[in-house]
């Protein structure tokens, strides 16, 4: 598994390394060291039109350090190299002053015709300790390196983002490499920083590893990678029949609003679910029969039919929001599916209808079930959550205590919470599922796994996880329809690896 380390877990890592008898100096060497090699050996050979002349921009502080370290090695190597920096050395910690001094460069005054005539630019301005926003002459500087189309590599965060949030202070790097330590850092996943990060090469700097295991036990924060669930995956067995492997009841949107829920409906059978029933009016019924050879049609005109089924037809999860329509029937049988206690998944109008009254349905998920999951894009989660203000990983995992259940905040840079406060950041995405409908087949992955025994919190990782990677299949002009058939093209692939890890 991957964790991302905050602002403060990294300082916790330096001063234990220390403790242990790792000095800061030799940290900050081993540091530039690493960087240095894959400078030289991934990004340099990667560069057309390169012609050996190289700009290193430092800071005041460890970042600052760090580059000095990485210009020393490149000159030795019989780079052009140049060396500049927008503080008077009074600035410098002793550690980043050190390094300068036993360097046998010049430290030049940062400016235009420096980063005009570079092939590449090594930011290491500002790194992890950055919590204030910068003046403006730093705006500027950092303005005018992101209009020249010079190569950037920023060390360990592009300078200007705020660590823990991925927000900028109020300018960032943009970076087109960037090269970390010891572990990933969320700003390289959250927006806006992601897009400032570029490729993202993570390298050892020679903390102990009894050091780095205590810090990464401690973390709570992880990349969505198949590390994180693999092992929980539900495998089918050899004994297996369709109603061990898990049965997803979904309900119907009325008969002009029927497509959402056969979305769902697919992607939680090719996800592996053994049965999947679409609960609908007899008038949506004969829409969906038309449609649908797989899925399970059942005409069920109220919340009593739609309870007595669910408990007495071995349903094992349940689905509702995805084209219900914001109506009273919708809530009460939103409210009468959580106290039923069996796992869930609300989306889209099943959350929104609760917008004038969200502590009814967060009152009622504390009260009745903690296996529910809660799939918000950004417009849903505003109209139900009080305290939107902050990074999106606070407000996400605020948003997991205060209404019991998981939560996926949908968008580009997806965030899931648990009510523990365990947090997981996409590792990637794609445009292409901007599209109408990627919403509802999210919601039937996630709904198809909780069918067959995943916890809600692993659940929704895995969920999202495939979800993503139908976003990863170059395929302009998708639509949803195309998604829960593309999750067969590629499920047997990424299924058949990720066994083969587990």
């Amino acid at each position: 598994m991957i964790n991302l380390f905050t602002s403060k877990e990294v300082k916790n890592l330096d001063e234990l390394s220390v403790k242990h008898g790792v000095s800061l100096s030799e940290l900050m060497e081993n540091a530039g060291k690493a960087s240095f090699e894959v400078i030289i050996d991934k990004i340099i050979p990667s560069l057309l039109n390169f012609n050996n002349r190289i700009t290193v921009l430092c800071g005041p502080g460890n970042n600052g350090g760090d580059g000095f370290v990485i210009a020393k090695k490149l000159i030795e190597k019989n780079f052009d190299v140049k060396v500049c920096s927008p503080f008077n050395k009074t600035y410098f910690n002793s550690i980043a002053l050190e390094k300068l001094e036993m360097s046998d460069f010049d430290l030049l005054e940062a400016s235009q015709d420096l980063f005009k005539n570079s092939d590449l630019i090594i930011d290491a301005l500002f790194g992890i300790g950055l919590n204030r926003d910068i003046d403006k002459k730093l705006i500027d500087l950092i303005d005018l390196i992101n209009k020249e189309k010079n190569y950037v590599v920023s060390i360990d965060i592009p300078s200007g983002l705020e660590t823990d949030t991925g927000e900028k202070k109020p300018n960032s790097i943009n970076a087109n490499h960037t090269i970390t330590f010891q572990s990933p850092k969320p700003c390289h996943f959250l927006l806006p920083g992601k897009i400032n990060t570029g490729e993202l090469s993570v390298v050892d700097i020679g903390v102990p590893k009894k050091i780095f295991k205590e810090v990464k036990k401690s973390s709570n924060i992880f990349l969505n990678t198949s590390d994180l669930w693999k092992n929980h995956f539900p495998w089918p067995k050899e004994y297996d029949h369709k109603y061990s492997r898990g049965h997803l009841l979904v309900q119907s949107g009325d008969q002009f609003s029927t497509g959402a829920s056969r979305l769902a409906s697919l992607s939680a059978l090719r996800i592996g679910a053994g049965i999947v029933t679409l609960a609908s009016s007899d008038e949506a019924a004969l829409i969906n029969a038309s449609h649908l050879t797989s899925v399970m049609i059942k005409n069920i005109n109220n919340i009593s039919d739609f309870i007595n089924f669910s408990k007495n037809r071995k349903v094992t999860s349940l689905l509702i929001g995805p084209g219900c329509g914001v109506t009273d029937y919708t809530k009460k049988l939103s409210l009468n599916i959580i106290e039923l206690g069996l796992p869930a998944v609300l989306d889209a109008d099943a959350l929104s209808v609760f917008k004038d009254d969200p502590d009814e349905l967060f009152s009622c998920i504390k009260k009745y079930n903690n296996n529910v999951i809660l799939t918000p894009h950004e417009g849903e989660f505003n109209r139900i959550f009080k305290d939107t203000k902050g990074s999106k990983l606070s407000v996400t995992r605020d948003a997991a205590k205060e209404s019991g259940a998981t939560i996926i905040y949908k968008g580009n840079d997806s965030v899931i919470s648990n009510p523990e406060g365990l947090l997981a950041i996409s590792d990637r995405s794609s445009p292409f599922l901007a599209t109408a409908g990627s919403g509802d087949v999210l919601a039937g992955i996630c709904a198809g796994l909780l069918s067959q025994g995943m916890d809600s919190f692993l659940a929704a990782c895995a969920g999202q996880w495939f979800h993503k990677k139908i976003g990863e299949i170059p395929r302009p002009g998708m639509i949803a329809d195309d998604m829960p058939g593309m999750i067969e093209n590629f499920l047997p692939t990424v299924l058949g690896e990720i066994y083969e890890k587990s």
